[in-house]
């Protein structure tokens, strides 16, 4: 888990993509931890996007088509985000094992 700013994470998700193995998994989420999206590598040459928050959908492609969504994936789901959570996950069998990450930005004040 890391937080970095909204400038660095497009190079980022394309330096995992070139790195990624099969059954590696990284999200890219919000502040908030409410909306964002998820890339797994599905084959040696394919890759599967999941985006939810306002817009949920799927797709595969190769980097390139990966690259497009994401690009667009932010401009949805990141309007006014200056920082964003990244979290890998490796040796996924199904992007659905994955437990969502608890939002610590959620305080309990008395």
């Amino acid at each position: 888990m890391s937080k970095l700013h909204i400038g660095q994470v497009k190079s980022s998700c394309e330096r995992f993509m070139k790195t990624m193995q099969l059954g590696d998994v990284f999200e890219v989420l919000t502040f908030k931890k409410d909306r964002g999206f998820r890339v797994a590598k599905s084959t040696n040459d394919k890759f599967k996007i999941m985006q939810f928050g306002y817009i949920e959908e799927v797709i595969i492609g190769d980097i390139a088509e990966v690259g497009k969504v994401i690009k667009k994936a932010f401009k949805v789901e990141f309007p006014r985000s200056n920082m964003v959570w990244i979290y890998h996950h490796n040796n996924v069998e199904s992007t659905n094992d994955i437990v969502p990450a608890p939002n610590i930005a959620c305080f309990n004040y008395l």
